[in-house]
């Protein structure tokens, strides 16, 4: 009987869960793969800030799932997962039940308001294609996020960055004494001068203490600012489906696993990508969250599977880390790769080219290149 393998969440770590689960079953591993995702598409979430600047096309940062699924002979659910029972395996959804023997969580994270009901209604995240789309359209209309949003008013306005806090203001808000707290100082300094080229007010040592109906914002400072769209970026949390599961937790709630990537006390239930806390062989803290990370722990985890299902030994998930990149502002971007920490437009254009790459898809890797290229020249 063929073994019946589900994977949750079509995000990086899904579908390199899922691609390399073909691979071993075209290689002869007696699976059925189904992939369950209550989205219609894979959302290249790298990218959304460029989406919000209007650089990239939002149907270029989307890749439709069930005809890709329908190309690799995988059973493609769209439904929302109500719970997953790690003893039988299960997966609960709105659609129904679907029995596994064996399960990949790879639901990723959402955005985490920490309980202030009112900021998951007013505010929005900046997790999924509606939200960035929704927060674009805000702007337009409002002429009012951080450097993204002062490039799409510098286009729209034909003011140079130093004057458009006459036209609006933009703000970002840290609740920390520093901007980028895991960076270098030297790295801290620049993205601060950085963001101020651009016009953009920095304040640290704050947050938003409410915001009402009616958009006007009171900061922990006392201050009032009436008429604001806010994009929320404080933290990401796992999903209810998640949080609900037995087991240890590491930051930001984040599923403990083994070197395996198996959830402890659960053989046939293993986690890839942000929603797992995955410490590298020799490592004390958790893998920082990445997409060249989700994607080696989608790959992992499905080969454990099939590991699994063959009697094999498991594979360690012990990942290269090439480093980091930060994309600050339209060309300009910071971080470290390599052992070398970069910052300027290098950084950037390291950025662009992983994005171009890694995109799903010949059309959307086509269409974010031919999009970067056309609009580039506004970058200044």
């Amino acid at each position: 009987m063929k073994a019946r393998v589900t994977v949750v969440g079509g995000g990086f770590a899904g579908l390199a869960a899922v691609h390399e689960l073909v691979r071993w079953r075209r290689r002869g591993a007696d699976i059925v793969v189904t992939l369950v995702d209550r989205r219609r598409f894979n959302v290249f979430s790298p990218m959304l800030p460029d989406l919000i600047s209007g650089r990239i096309s939002p149907l270029h940062v989307c890749y439709p799932l069930e005809p890709h699924c329908r190309r690799l002979g995988v059973r493609f659910l769209r439904a929302d997962v109500r719970s997953i029972e790690p003893e039988r395996p299960a997966v609960v959804t709105s659609r129904g039940e679907v029995e596994s023997d064996y399960v990949v969580l790879a639901l990723g994270c959402e955005t985490n308001y920490y309980g202030r009901g009112e900021m998951a209604r007013l505010a929005r995240g900046l997790k999924s294609l509606g939200e960035a789309c929704t927060l674009r359209d805000r702007v337009l209309g409002m002429l009012q996020i951080a450097s993204h949003v002062a490039y799409l008013l510098r286009r729209r306005t034909l003011l140079s960055y130093s004057r458009l806090a006459r036209v609006c203001r933009v703000l970002i808000l840290e609740k920390g004494p520093e901007l980028l707290r895991n960076c270098s100082p030297a790295v801290r300094a620049w993205a601060r001068e950085l963001i101020e080229r651009y016009g953009v007010e920095l304040r640290t040592e704050t947050s938003l203490a409410e915001l009402t109906d009616d958009g006007v914002a009171r900061l922990s400072d006392g201050s009032l600012l009436p008429g604001c769209a806010v994009a929320w970026a404080a933290g990401v949390t796992p999903g209810r489906a998640v949080a609900a599961l037995p087991g240890p937790r590491g930051p930001a709630g984040r599923l403990g696993v083994d070197r395996h990537l198996c959830l402890p006390g659960f053989a046939r239930v293993f986690a890839a990508g942000d929603v797992a806390g995955a410490v590298p062989p020799g490592e004390a803290e958790p893998l920082r969250m990445g997409v060249q990370f989700s994607l080696a722990g989608g790959r992992c985890a499905a080969a454990n599977v099939v590991r699994s299902i063959e009697g094999r030994p498991l594979a360690v998930f012990d990942p290269l880390d090439p480093g980091y990149v930060i994309p600050l502002a339209p060309g300009q971007g910071a971080g470290v790769v390599l052992g070398c920490e970069l910052r300027g437009w290098l950084p950037y254009a390291l950025h662009c080219t992983v994005c171009v790459l890694r995109s799903w898809g010949a059309a959307n890797r086509w269409g974010v290149f031919a999009d970067l290229w056309r609009r580039g020249r506004y970058d200044g």
